[in-house]
C-alpha cells in the first residue's frame, strides 16, 4: 500500500449486491485482503435516500453494482467523506456528475469489459423472439409438432439505437447474419463518417423502416422513456424491440399494451424499470415478450475482467492513480 493511506483505516462499502454479483468473489478478496481496508457488503438494495445516505456516510470509496441506487445531488451533499464512486459497468446514467465534480467526488466505470457478451445477448434475444424459440420448444414438450412459425431475419432491416461500443458491435453481428442496418444516436456529430460504419438516420425513419430495433443507450433524463406509445405507433407490427440497455429507455407500460394489442410482433429484454422484475408484471404474461434477469454482461469472462476493473480502478485510485474516470461533459439536449 502507498505512504499516503498506510496510516489510515479506509472505508469501503459495497452499498447494493444485490443479487450478489461482486461477493465471495476472487475480485473482492483482494480488497479484504488488504490490512489498511475496511471493507463492509450490502447484499440487499437500498429503499432510498435516506438508507442509501446511512450505508455510505462513514464511507471513503462507495463501490456501486446497481443501477437502481441513485446518486444524486441531495445524497452527494450529504456524504461529506465520500471521495470515489467506483461504478461497475459503463453506465453513469444514475449518477448526478455535475455534483460529484462539486463536491470533490471522483467517478469511475468499468468501460468495454463486457461489449461482446451483451452484443450477443441482444443478438440471442432477437434471433429467439423471432424464430419463437421459447413457444416452439413448449409445444413440441406438449407432445405437438407446429410449423410456420418463425421470423426470417436475413435481409431485415435492424435499427440500432445508440452507436457506441455496444452498439457498433451489435451491428457488425447483425450484419453477419445478413441484416441491414441503420442507426441513431443523439450526438451524430461526434462520429466521423470515414471511420464510422454505421448509416445515422433519423428517430422516426429508423422506428418506420426497421424490423426490429436494439438499444445500445445510457440511461439519462435524455433518454428516459425514449421509446414510448408515440415511438412503438411508428413501428411495424411485425416488428421486435431489444433493449440489453437500460430499463427505464422504454416506456414499459406502452409496451406491454403494444405487445398485447399485437402492434408489435415482439420484444426481447434484460432490463426493466424496476429491477427484479415484480412478480405480477404483466410482461410476464405475455407469450411474444421474452426476458432475462439483466444478465447479458455476466459471462464468465466479461464478469471476472469487469470486477477485477472495479477493484483496480480502487486500488489504483487510494494510490493516487485514477483509471477509468467518468467526467461530468454537458452537451445540448439532441432527440
Amino acid at each position: 500500500m502507498a505512504e499516503n493511506r498506510a496510516a489510515l483505516l479506509v472505508k469501503l462499502i459495497v452499498i447494493d449486491d444485490a443479487p450478489p454479483v461482486v461477493s465471495d468473489t476472487p475480485a473482492l478478496v483482494r480488497l479484504r485482503s488488504s490490512p489498511d481496508i475496511e471493507l463492509e457488503v450490502f447484499d440487499t438494495l437500498p429503499s432510498g435516500t435516506e438508507e442509501i445516505v446511512e450505508r455510505i456516510a462513514a464511507a471513503h470509496t462507495v463501490l456501486n453494482v446497481r443501477a437502481s441506487t441513485r446518486f444524486d445531488y441531495e445524497v452527494l451533499s450529504r456524504c461529506g467523506r465520500l471521495k470515489h464512486l467506483a461504478l461497475w459497468g459503463p453506465n453513469a446514467g444514475h449518477v448526478d456528475l455535475e455534483s460529484a465534480q462539486r463536491f470533490g467526488i471522483t467517478v469511475t466505470n468499468t468501460p468495454g469489459i463486457a461489449t461482446e457478451s451483451v452484443a450477443e445477448h441482444a443478438l440471442a434475444l432477437l434471433l429467439a423472439i423471432a424464430h419463437r424459440v421459447r413457444q416452439l420448444d413448449y409445444r413440441i414438450h406438449q407432445g405437438e409438432w407446429p410449423r410456420g412459425m418463425i421470423t426470417q431475419l436475413h435481409g431485415k432491416t435492424l435499427g440500432i439505437l445508440g452507436a457506441g461500443r455496444v452498439g457498433q458491435q451489435m451491428a457488425a453481428i447483425s450484419r453477419g447474419i445478413g441484416m441491414n442496418v441503420i442507426a441513431w444516436t443523439l450526438h451524430p456529430e461526434l462520429y466521423n463518417p470515414e471511420t464510422t460504419e454505421l448509416e445515422f438516420v433519423d428517430l422516426s425513419t429508423l422506428l418506420t423502416q426497421s424490423d426490429a430495433i436494439s438499444i445500445h443507450l445510457r440511461g439519462s433524463e435524455e433518454t428516459h422513456h425514449l421509446i414510448g406509445s408515440a415511438e412503438l405507433s411508428q413501428m411495424k407490427p411485425s416488428a421486435f424491440v431489444i433493449n440489453t440497455s437500460h430499463g427505464d429507455l422504454i416506456d414499459e407500460q406502452a409496451l406491454e399494451e403494444a405487445l398485447r394489442d399485437g402492434a408489435l410482433a415482439g420484444a426481447g429484454l434484460d432490463t426493466f424499470e424496476s429491477e427484479p422484475l415484480s412478480s405480477d408484471s404483466p410482461l410476464r404474461t405475455l407469450p411474444n415478450a421474452l426476458l432475462s434477469p439483466h444478465t447479458a454482461s455476466t459471462t464468465d469472462a466479461a464478469l471476472a475482467s469487469s470486477l477485477n476493473m472495479l477493484v483496480d480502478n480502487v486500488l489504483s485510485f487510494l494510490d493516487g492513480d485514477i483509471r477509468n474516470k467518468v467526467d461530468f461533459e454537458p452537451a445540448p439536449r439532441q432527440r
